[in-house]
């Protein structure tokens, strides 16, 4: 893979553990803040063109510690991934344009913590033959 993009995000990635209450608003609703946030950090983007694979690494903070593997990405990263299509990163969220999103943590730099690492790589046309085998 080729990484093309990294930034950091100054927000907290969350883990889900209140749950969503099965209403759609609340998650919109927090899309459209990080949406707006994002809207000053990112003012005028272009949409990646080609797939891209995206790692997400929580950065952890004073007195945070690693959750398990499987909670990374199920807190709010869907609402800041949408926030991210909404202001122009993506075209969309569908495999066509993100072909896969792992999810990291980062414990050892806690002096920027907590925020979320984003790195994007470019997804060569061998690495998408060997995924649909």
């Amino acid at each position: 893979m080729e990484g093309i993009e990294a930034f950091v995000l100054p927000f907290e990635l969350t883990n889900g553990n209140t749950g969503r209450g099965g209403k759609w608003f609340n998650s919109a609703k927090i899309r459209k803040h990080f949406e707006m946030q994002l809207r000053l950090i990112y003012p005028k983007r272009k949409p990646f063109d080609f797939p891209v694979v995206v790692h997400v690494t929580r950065v952890l903070g004073k007195g945070q510690r690693l959750w398990d593997s499987s909670s990374i990405g199920r807190g709010n990263w869907k609402e800041i991934e949408d926030a991210m299509v909404a202001i122009g990163f993506f075209h969309d969220d569908s495999p066509k344009f993100i072909t896969e999103t792992r999810f990291f943590q980062d414990p050892d730099r806690k002096s920027l913590g907590p925020v979320i690492e984003v790195e994007i790589f470019r997804e060569r046309d061998d690495e998408k033959a060997n995924k649909n085998h």
